[in-house]
């Protein structure tokens, strides 16, 4: 009698395929009892967490710790040897490793700070973005947030003098809402390389009409990309709500009036001003000089007052960077969402595409998506794009490559 075919006789020979995303439904294909399903779905989903200045006596309880569950821990090799007070660690394992990990080091003593950090990075992970922005809550349940650019300027590398008058302007920002922008961020001084400084008054004649008027057509958030004070202030009496500024509020004033209102703060990193910043583009570690930056950036500006939740940070693609290291930052883009804020990513169109594609300005959409995909991917919370309808189509489709089984 012939044996009775089954799922795994069918083939003659087995096969192999590499999951990329594996997920509870793979599981579940192979036939699996459905309750064992809790136990095995954790062990899908690997983490490898850096702890930077860990304490020698922790580093070593970390290494053991995860060793008897079956992870592992990299350390410097002067750990053992008790030659080193200070090392880094590279945790590694699943969400189960990591569980049991948290269980055993809550009850000991002096632990408490590093099981937060673990918690926070491991289990920590935002699908959705929250920000105080003054006296609104606003809450977003799909990221990455679109935010659309307005300048108003006669010289923006792409769209300088695209809109000339308010009501252009005015009728361009509720475009962008009708296809998908969340967030509007208008700006009335050019931040390019090389870019001269406006005066305060002209700019301030450029962005508040347009403000007022859009404040009043939506209830859509509206941000102010400026460096200066008293555009800013002008700004949030029109009805601007968050503060997009390139120098990550170095002005004193920038950050009273921040804390004052409650208005929300982008805060970017950028050597020098927009006439200089392109004279220094050297690092020894980009992404941790930037990713130390901000940090510094984010307790400066909770010890002012401002909330936490009104933050967000923005690794300043092009401004003082090379090819090198915008490419480097994006690459890594995922690390700075550690520092526990929002965090935005503002490549649309620029040089850096330009020189990776041999494109001009106005052939850069191709590479704009690329990076808005791979944003997204890395789960960065905000993309400030020019071309909103096309952001909106590269996030719509990955979330349905996402929710597809």
């Amino acid at each position: 009698m012939a044996a009775k075919s089954t799922p795994s006789s069918r083939r003659r020979q087995p096969r192999a395929r590499l999951l990329s995303r594996p997920d509870a439904g793979c599981l579940l294909a192979c036939g699996i009892d459905p309750a064992s399903l809790p136990y095995l779905e954790p062990k899908l989903n690997h983490r490898v967490l850096l702890l930077e200045g860990v304490k020698i006596y922790i580093a070593n309880i970390l290494k053991q710790t995860m060793l008897s569950f079956g992870g592992d821990v990299a350390v410097h090799r002067g750990v053992i040897a008790g030659s080193v007070d200070y090392s880094d660690c590279v945790l590694m394992g699943d969400l189960r490793h990591y569980r049991k990990l948290v269980e055993k080091l809550h009850v000991q003593p002096g632990m408490s700070a590093v099981v937060e950090l673990i918690i926070s990075q491991v289990f920590g992970q935002r699908t959705t973005l929250e920000l105080k922005l003054g006296s609104r809550l606003e809450r977003w349940e799909m990221t990455p947030v679109i935010m659309g650019i307005l300048n108003v300027t006669p010289d923006s590398f792409s769209d300088g003098g695209a809109h000339p008058d308010p009501d252009a302007a005015l009728a361009h920002a509720l475009a962008m809402i009708d296809a998908g922008a969340q967030i509007i961020d208008i700006g009335g001084e050019s931040t390019r390389p090389g870019a001269a400084e406006v005066p305060p008054e002209v700019e301030l004649k450029r962005v508040i009409p347009v403000i007022e008027r859009l404040a009043a057509a939506s209830p859509v958030p509206i941000s102010i990309d400026t460096r200066k004070f008293p555009v800013a202030r002008r700004a949030l009496d029109a009805g601007a709500c968050l503060i997009n500024d390139v120098q990550a509020l170095s002005d004193p004033g920038m950050m009273a009036l921040a804390a004052e209102s409650g208005a929300g703060v982008a805060l970017m990193h950028m050597r020098g001003t927009p006439a200089t910043m392109q004279a220094d583009t050297a690092y020894g570690d980009v992404v941790s000089e930037v990713y130390d930056f901000l940090e510094a950036r984010i307790d400066a500006c909770v010890e002012a007052g401002i909330a936490r939740e009104s933050i967000v940070i923005d690794p300043g693609i092009g401004f003082g960077k090379d090819l090198a290291g915008n490419l480097s930052l994006i690459k890594h883009i995922g690390e700075f969402r550690s520092l526990g804020a929002a965090l935005m990513l503002g490549h649309s169109r620029k040089s850096f595409i330009g020189l990776t594609l041999g494109a001009p300005v106005d052939e850069r959409e191709e590479g704009t998506d690329a990076v808005s995909a791979w944003a997204a991917l890395e789960g960065v919370d905000i993309i400030r794009v020019h071309d909103v309808k096309r952001a909106a189509r590269v996030r719509a489709m990955l979330n349905a490559i996402r929710e597809s089984r």
